[in-house]
């Protein structure tokens, strides 16, 4: 605590800017991340009922997810189902909950009807209640085949409940079993989220620095970007532990540019192999003087092959002539 401390004191940040935790306020719109997040709000706006936001593991979704959370108006009643290993039966008391609801009764077909009374009393007011389950690809098929019949409350015109799923490729997989074909194809709209591109993780670096309180002092070089996003492959969690590690070396060193072997050091302190590893991009690379030395050793190098092969002709040139003088001529009469 203490060196963390210390370490924002000397960069002046308010925050550290590469926590893991998925706080909405650090959400890089990067353009993957803004049409997630307007495929979701379309999806909710149009009632389509049944939305995916797929994506590898840190790739952002949860952070998506609670922005949309903070973009939502009054018009929505929203719960946040964290638990997706919960066992079916305690399913429908856990949404209750979250919709701060106490259950009452204790059969599935009492909480239903709690539930679905719920549901209509916010339509009678106007507003829409929208079921997000984080980590959905732990559910197992009775839990979303439950989730399923729930959206069976709608009207003629449109659905009563809007049911959003997120989860890792795995859950994709899932849904596509014969069991679940019912569920699959009531799905209206999906979106996966890709991982960042190394431009996107520069911009990405930048703007975390910037709400964390960074004027612009605090650097990351061109070779540390590369040597992050070698290592991070563009997911946002693995960028944040290695640009986390990499500050912590610039603040060892006390210097606010952060270079390419300072985010090696960073990235080799994670998975404890120290400085003796190799580079997530490769050797590093040289200066113009030793590039220019280089050169010049190796155009010495030819220059001395070729001049040694022009000697090795003259001199066997030479011996050919000396092998065909005839016994007995003098060198004058040569």
């Amino acid at each position: 605590m203490i060196v963390s401390r210390i370490y924002q004191d000397f960069f002046q940040l308010r925050e550290k800017p590469y926590n893991l935790t998925p706080d909405p306020k650090f959400l890089c719109l990067t353009e993957k991340h803004q049409e997630a997040l307007d495929h979701l709000v379309y999806g909710l706006e149009q009632k389509i009922g049944f939305l995916l936001l797929l994506g590898e593991v840190g790739a952002g979704k949860t952070t998506v997810c609670r922005a949309l959370l903070e973009k939502l108006d009054r018009r929505y009643v929203t719960a946040l189902i964290l638990h997706p290993f919960l066992a079916e039966e305690d399913l429908l008391a856990n949404i209750l909950r979250d919709l701060h609801q106490s259950p009452r009764g204790g059969s599935k077909r009492e909480l239903l009807e709690q539930l679905y009374a719920f549901i209509l009393e916010r339509k009678s007011e106007g507003k829409t209640v929208v079921l997000i389950f984080d980590e959905s690809q732990n559910l197992s098929a009775a839990a979303l085949e439950e989730i399923r019949i729930l959206s069976n409350l709608e009207t003629d015109q449109e659905k009563l409940i809007q049911i959003i799923l997120i989860g890792q490729k795995e859950l994709e997989t899932k849904l596509a079993r014969k069991e679940l074909r019912q569920l699959n194809q009531r799905i209206g709209v999906r979106y996966y989220l890709e991982p960042l591109t190394r431009e996107e993780t520069g911009r990405y670096l930048n703007h975390r620095l910037h709400v964390a309180g960074d004027g612009g002092t605090i650097q990351f070089t061109r070779g540390a970007v590369r040597e992050i996003f070698s290592f991070s492959r563009g997911i946002p969690r693995l960028i944040n532990l290695a640009a986390d590690r990499a500050l912590l070396a610039g603040y060892v060193q006390e210097t606010k540019t952060i270079t390419r072997t300072m985010a090696f050091r960073g990235i080799a302190s994670l998975s404890g192999r120290g400085e003796t590893g190799k580079s997530f991009w490769g050797p590093e690379p040289l200066s113009p003087l030793s590039l220019l030395v280089m050169v010049l050793i190796v155009l010495g190098g030819f220059t001395v092959l070729w001049l040694g092969s022009e000697y090795l002709d003259w001199w066997g040139n030479a011996n050919k002539i000396v092998q065909i003088i005839p016994a007995g001529f003098s060198q004058e009469q040569v």
